[in-house]
């Protein structure tokens, strides 16, 4: 016998991609349950397992930088304090990417790439133990959001926040939705995602200063959150700053601003998601 839990939570996270850095992702999943009818004629008890799931996906997944370990070209070092620094190097300047953060803020899988599937797989073997044992199996599946409008993946952080978002580099895959004078403009929509394609949003306080090292420039991030200290080195051409903390809100602010200014005399309302079905609203005129 069979359960299913359709939509059971959305992970939101980055990961690396040795050709395209770091990408901001968000995840539907869905769980199915195998096991033997109990005494009561159930499997198991639903809302327990969706708990436990839910619980651990939080603790070990969601809002973490998750790192192919087992790429070559990887590097993970566990220092003092509860400490991992993360660096990739393939010998070409435009790929490396150095982050030094609490352990917590990183996934480390035993991949050389990842993919949502390899991540679901992985998902399912630390997690059949935690449940009841009258389960035999549990299949994961990991599935971005489904749907033809303009999207981008972002990642950032948010120094100032209490939970995991403070995580530097951490993010979502993200639908935008642009209104001109009232009517939905999807060119502008698509405007706005390519020009936030595969992007880092920093922000101007966090910026500790812009290295060049063997003709490549990359953006040094650094500050205290509650959790630790995060340091992070980053390719500039993957970044784009913002005067401004990276939060949903902030976001739709800036965006809505600016396009306004880029078309003056429209009303421009900007629908700014943060991952799947969530997010901020905001209009703007000049």
């Amino acid at each position: 016998m069979k359960l299913f839990v359709k939509n059971l939570t959305h992970v939101d996270l980055s990961y690396f991609c040795p050709e395209r850095g770091v990408l901001g992702e968000s995840w539907q999943t869905d769980v199915i349950l195998t096991g033997k009818l109990n005494a009561e004629g159930m499997v198991c008890d639903f809302s327990i397992v969706k708990k436990q799931i839910k619980k651990w996906l939080d603790d070990h997944i969601d809002h973490t930088l998750v790192i192919p370990a087992e790429h070559p070209h990887v590097s993970i070092v566990q220092l003092e304090s509860a400490r991992t620094q993360f660096v990739f190097d393939d010998g070409n300047p435009a790929h490396r990417l150095e982050c030094n953060a609490p352990t917590q803020a990183f996934c480390a899988l035993p991949l050389t790439q990842i993919s949502a599937a390899a991540a679901a797989h992985w998902v399912e073997q630390q997690i059949l133990n935690l449940l009841p044992a009258e389960l035999e199996a549990v299949a994961v599946r990991f599935t971005p959001e489904q749907t033809n409008a303009a999207q981008y993946q972002y990642s950032h952080g948010l120094k100032k926040h209490d939970g995991n978002c403070q995580r530097i580099v951490h993010g979502h895959r993200s639908v935008i939705e642009v209104y001109r004078n009232g009517t939905r403009d999807e060119a502008l929509e698509q405007d706005w995602a390519q020009r936030w394609h595969d992007i880092y949003l920093g922000t101007d306080e966090d910026l500790l200063g812009i290295i060049e090292e063997s003709s490549q420039r990359y953006h040094h991030f650094a500050y205290d959150g509650s959790q630790g200290f995060y340091e992070l080195k980053i390719p500039s051409r993957q970044v784009y700053m913002l005067p401004c903390d990276t939060t949903v809100e902030n976001l739709a602010t800036y965006i809505a601003n600016k396009l306004a200014h880029e078309n003056q005399g429209d009303v421009i309302e900007v629908h700014a998601f943060e991952g799947i079905g969530k997010g901020a609203i905001c209009s703007a005129q000049v």
